[in-house]
């Protein structure tokens, strides 16, 4: 993607489903926000630092102010998967 300032490129690994943070709100800080350094919030460069309720680490958020904000989903622990109407 293209801005005035040049090209934007996404803040984490590789190959990765990369979504806006509020589309996973289920999501939780690790215990005693490991893996979330930086100045205003976590800037992602530091791995997995989101857990899902049963507490595995499944996701990376990038939110610091000096750069995107953005939640990469890890590949080998999540997948995508549609709720259609008479499924679950």
């Amino acid at each position: 993607m293209a801005t005035e300032e040049g090209f934007v490129a996404s803040a984490g690994v590789h190959n990765t489903i990369v979504i806006h943070p509020d589309d996973a709100p289920a999501l939780r800080p690790l215990p005693n926000w490991e893996n979330s350094t930086g100045c205003c919030g976590p800037n992602g460069t530091e791995g997995p630092n989101r857990a899902c309720a049963c507490g595995a680490w499944v996701a990376t958020l990038a939110a610091d102010c000096f750069g995107p904000y953005e939640l990469h989903l890890d590949p080998v622990r999540t997948y995508a998967f549609s709720l259609e109407s008479g499924e679950g």
